[in-house]
């Protein structure tokens, strides 16, 4: 009687595992999903804006606010890319069209939305204008280490590429490098 009990008939009795075992499997289990979680999330919020037919993403952090569009006092010898100058809140604020700025050609619709930038260099505000703003992005994060132009795009102010998904109905979007934008576009 007692081999049976003992498990010598082919089989060893079923023993309650340690709680300290289950602890560590769960542990282990949260570990794995937090770390998949992690890396579905990574990346940057990008403001995505139609341009002339073509969608551009802005980084997220660099954009102050997004305003319809009104008209721009000219400035007589300007920088192609700049359209001119509007107050916004008290303060005078210089308008670039961002077809111009990337060498793309003037759009046949006028601009839609000023996007005013938060930390322009040399601290003068800025603005660019766009078609249209769609609407708010994730992209994987372009290390400074890449080149400018990794995917052949033709343009020093594109970064990268960020491919649309249909799992999170995200279009895809050009990465603009906006401080090389600003360096090309202002002298």
């Amino acid at each position: 009687m007692r081999a049976r009990q003992s498990g010598v008939d082919g089989g060893a009795p079923a023993r309650p595992r340690p709680a300290r075992d289950i602890r560590a499997e769960r542990a282990a289990a949260l570990a794995r999903r937090s770390t998949a979680a992690a890396n579905v999330d990574a990346g940057l919020d990008h403001l995505v804006c139609v341009c002339g037919g073509e969608r551009y993403g802005l980084p997220l952090g660099a954009v102050a606010q997004v305003l319809p569009m009104r008209s721009a006092t000219p400035m007589p010898g300007a920088v192609p890319a700049l359209i001119g100058l509007i107050a916004v809140s008290g303060r005078i604020v210089g308008v670039l069209s961002l077809a111009r700025a990337l060498g793309r050609p003037d759009p046949e619709a006028e601009a839609g939305h000023l996007v005013v930038l938060r930390g322009a260099p040399s601290h003068q505000p800025l603005a660019l204008a766009v078609d249209r703003v769609l609407g708010i992005a994730r992209a994987a994060d372009v290390s400074a280490g890449q080149s400018p132009d990794p995917d052949g795009l033709g343009n020093d102010a594109a970064s990268g590429y960020a491919p649309g998904t249909a799992a999170a109905d995200r279009p895809d979007f050009v990465i603009v490098d906006l401080p090389r934008l600003l360096r090309r576009a202002l002298p």
